[in-house]
């Protein structure tokens, strides 16, 4: 057995929470997940799942759709458990991987733990090797330096722009290419559809889109 310390027969997540309560860590909100077992915190979700045929406990830390905080996995139970009580305890990203060497932070975390999420986000899409549609609109829209304070998003040929940190309740510009045009959405207080003609006037609706009311 690869986990005779743990009984798991009804379910991941209450055998880790009576491994944490002997540990004095309290991991109550774990819950059964969609491959593991799930914490949610007020710093995203912690999933903790277990391999099938090699004895390893692996973490995963995100906010669904918005940023990787820290991932990784190790063969001891227990520092896994404390990784994630850390974790829901606020300790600082840095101090968090300092502590727990087999966690590695996320590629755009540090960036987002320091108000650096829309200036990392333009660089890493800019950077892209693989470009899309999307891709190559931001590519246009680069040089229109007051649009690097919004956080851009790729889905194939869409463009979408958020206010940094993205949340999924935010206003959201969307815009794609439309032949020789763009066409835009808007979704925020009113959801509007429209088309423009030129890359420059798509910066400045962007621009009033976020404006403060």
């Amino acid at each position: 057995m690869l986990y005779p310390d743990l009984d798991m027969s009804d379910g991941l997540a209450r055998a880790l929470k009576r491994r944490a309560a002997g540990l004095r860590l309290a991991l109550d909100g774990l819950v059964e997940g969609f491959a593991g077992a799930d914490l949610v915190t007020d710093r995203g979700t912690v999933s903790v799942w277990v391999g099938a045929e090699e004895r390893v406990f692996g973490v995963k830390i995100y906010e669904p759709g918005v940023v990787e905080w820290a991932a990784g996995a190790t063969e001891n139970v227990d520092q896994a458990l404390r990784a994630v009580a850390a974790w829901q305890g606020g300790e600082p990203l840095d101090d968090f991987v300092a502590e727990f060497p087999f966690m590695e932070p996320g590629r755009l975390a540090r960036a987002f733990a320091e108000g650096r999420a829309a200036e990392a986000q333009w660089h890493d899409l800019l950077d892209s090797v693989h470009p899309t549609g999307g891709q190559r609109l931001l590519v246009r829209l680069a040089p229109f330096g007051e649009l690097r304070s919004f956080y851009p998003e790729i889905s194939y040929g869409e463009l979408r722009f958020t206010t940094p940190p993205p949340r999924h309740d935010d206003r959201v510009f969307r815009v794609r290419s439309d032949g020789p045009g763009f066409h835009v959405e808007e979704s925020g207080p009113e959801r509007r559809e429209y088309a423009l003609d030129a890359i420059d006037e798509v910066a400045r609706h962007i621009v009033e889109f976020f404006a403060p009311s």
